[in-house]
C-alpha cells in the first residue's frame, strides 16, 4: 500500500564516498568537530559546521544553519556531493563479516505515515522531533532514512537480484564494512517496483520513528504554506529504506545501572531468589541465547533469571523488556520512567561483554541486565495491535551512514 517514487538523490562522488559519509550512532558534537577538523569532505560539515566568524548577525543557531547552507553549496560546486540528473530508485547493500543486508532506497509519501499504512511501534518525543524539524526547515536536507520492513516478497527479491548483477554506482569500504549502491533508472522497472509496493497490505517502521514524524510534520506544514500545492512536491515524501523482514536484524538494548545510593547485596539477591528461578552462571554466558531468560551481573557474580513463570500470552506484556521493567527495575531499583531515570543506561547493538563487565567491576556502573533480542514477529504483532513497545526495546541493523543518499525536501 505505501506510495513510493523515484527521486533525484544527492550522493557522494564515487572517488570521495568513504571520506564523505559518517556514522551517526553515538556521534557526539565533540567527535563530529574532531572529524571535521581533519576531514574537509566529511558530511559532518553539514551537521555541525565550524563557525569562524561569530560577529555575523543572528543567533548562534541561525549562524550555524547559514554556514551549513554555505558548506552544502561548496560541496555541490566542488562535486564532493553530486545531484543525480535522473530520477532513480536505489538498491543499497551493506556487508560485514559475511552478513549481507540489502534494501530498496526510495522516498515514501507522508500520507501513508499519517494514515498508519506505514505502522509504528514506538512513541516519539516532541523535543527531539522539534530539532529534526528545525534542521529540515533550515536546510531542506533529508539525509538519514527511515528503516521500514515488510513481509518477504518474491517478485521484489527477483528485481533486486537482477539489478545487483550490474556494476554498482558506489562501492567502497569503511573498516570492515562494504557499502554498495545501484541505481535503477529504467522506467518500466521502477513502475513494477511501485506496483509491488502499492499491493503490500502493510509495512512497518523498524527504525526512525522520530525522523518519520519530523518529515511528516514538516511536509504537512509546507502543504499549508504552498497555495499551489499539488501533492507532487518533494516535501510530500521522506527518505526510506525498505528491507524484507527476513533480512532485518534486531539486537537488544542491555540495561546498566549506576545506583545513587547503596543497595544491600544480600537483599537484592534475596528479592530475585524469592520471585524468580535464579541460577549462578559463568560470566561468559551472560548474553541470553533464548527469550525470557535474562543475564544479571552484580558484585562480580553472574546470574541467569528465568521469566517464564510470569508469561500470560500477551505479546506486549511478555516482552523481556516489559517484564524486566515491571518485575525488577521498578519495584527493586525504583526505575519508574526508563526514559527519564538518570540511574539507567542503555547499551545497544553488538557489545564487547568483557570490557563492559570491567566497567562494572571498576565502578562506572553497579550492575547490568543482559537481554535476548525482540523478534520481528513480535514487533509486527504489537504494531498491528496499535500498541507501542517500551523505550529502548530494539536496536536495528542495518544502520545508515549520513551523506550516503540525501533527499532534498524543499
Amino acid at each position: 500500500m505505501p506510495k513510493i517514487k523515484p527521486f533525484k538523490a544527492i550522493l557522494p562522488s564515487p572517488a570521495k564516498a568513504a571520506e564523505v559519509v559518517v556514522g551517526l550512532e553515538n556521534l557526539s558534537i565533540s567527535s563530529a568537530k574532531a572529524i571535521g577538523s581533519v576531514n574537509p569532505f566529511s558530511f559532518v560539515h553539514l551537521l555541525v559546521p565550524k563557525i569562524e566568524n561569530y560577529y555575523l548577525r543572528g543567533s548562534k543557531q541561525e549562524i550555524a544553519f547559514k554556514k551549513i547552507a554555505e558548506n552544502f553549496d561548496d560541496f555541490i560546486q566542488n562535486e564532493i556531493l553530486v545531484r543525480d540528473k535522473e530520477e532513480a530508485i536505489y538498491i543499497y547493500t551493506k556487508s560485514k563479516k559475511g552478513n549481507v543486508k540489502t534494501g530498496i532506497w526510495t522516498i515514501s509519501n507522508i500520507d501513508d505515515y499519517i494514515s498508519n499504512h506505514i505502522k509504528k511501534h514506538e512513541l516519539t518525543r516532541l523535543e527531539r522531533e522539534k530539532g529534526l524539524i528545525e534542521y529540515l526547515q533550515q536546510t531542506g536536507l533529508d539525509a538519514n532514512p527511515v528503516l521500514i520492513t515488510y513481509h518477504k516478497n518474491d517478485d521484489l527479491e527477483k528485481i533486486i537480484i537482477n539489478e545487483k548483477l550490474k556494476p554498482a554506482h558506489l562501492d567502497f569500504n569503511i573498516t570492515d564494512e562494504q557499502h554498495q549502491i545501484w541505481k535503477i533508472t529504467d522506467d518500466q522497472i521502477n513502475i513494477k517496483i511501485k506496483e509491488i509496493f502499492s499491493k503490500m497490505p502493510i509495512t512497518y517502521i523498524a527504525d526512525g520513528h522520530h525522523r518519520a514524524a519530523a518529515a511528516c510534520s514538516y511536509g504537512t506544514n509546507q502543504r499549508l504554506l504552498n497555495l499551489k500545492h499539488t501533492g507532487l512536491e518533494e516535501y510530500n515524501y521522506f527518505s526510506s529504506v525498505y528491507i524484507s523482514a527476513n533480512q532485518l536484524e534486531i539486537l537488544p538494548f542491555h540495561r546498566f545501572l549506576k545506583l545513587n545510593h547503596l543497595f544491600d547485596h544480600v537483599e537484592v539477591i534475596e528479592f530475585l531468589d524469592d520471585n524468580f528461578e535464579i541460577l549462578e552462571i559463568d560470566p561468559k554466558n551472560l548474553i541470553p541465547t533464548k527469550e525470557h531468560f535474562i543475564g544479571f551481573y552484580y558484585q562480580n557474580k553472574a546470574y541467569q533469571i528465568d521469566f517464564n513463570s510470569y508469561l500470560n500470552k500477551n505479546v506486549l506484556h511478555d516482552l523481556d523488556v516489559s517484564l524486566l521493567q515491571k518485575l525488577i527495575l521498578k519495584p527493586l531499583f525504583n526505575v519508574n520512567d526508563p526514559r527519564e531515570d538518570e540511574k539507567l543506561y542503555f547499551l545497544g547493538g553488538e557489545i564487547d561483554l568483557r570490557s563492559h563487565l570491567q566497567m562494572i567491576d571498576n565502578g562506572k556502573y553497579d550492575l547490568a541486565f543482559f537481554l535476548y533480542p525482540t523478534s520481528v514477529k513480535d514487533l509486527m504483532q504489537i504494531a498491528d495491535l496499535g500498541e507501542t513497545m517500551p523505550p529502548k526495546s530494539t536496536w536495528f541493523e542495518p544502520k545508515f551512514l549520513a551523506g550516503l543518499i540525501s533527499h532534498e525536501m524543499d
